[in-house]
């Protein structure tokens, strides 16, 4: 399981940062994201669910503010967009 921690970051970094590494990532591989910029975690997980990806967690599960922690497992239907 891979981790990657976007703290202190704001768009578009943490999309950027995200998709990097998961790009580097196998079917079945799973990247845990760390943040606290709540846009952050919503556009990666809109992102996420359009390109098919697993995104379970979230701030909904924890009481630590604008912190959150996302579970992103790639897909067999996984892709990301050439660039």
């Amino acid at each position: 399981m891979e981790h990657v921690d976007v703290t202190g970051e704001v768009c578009p970094r943490p999309a950027l940062i995200v998709r990097r590494r998961l790009s580097a990532l196998d079917t079945g591989d799973t990247l845990v994201v760390q943040g606290d910029y709540p846009p952050a975690e919503q556009n990666l997980r809109r992102t996420c669910a359009n390109h098919g990806f697993a995104v379970e967690g979230g701030s909904e599960d924890n009481d630590d503010g604008d912190r959150f922690e996302l579970r992103i497992t790639v897909t067999e239907d996984a892709a990301l967009a050439e660039e």
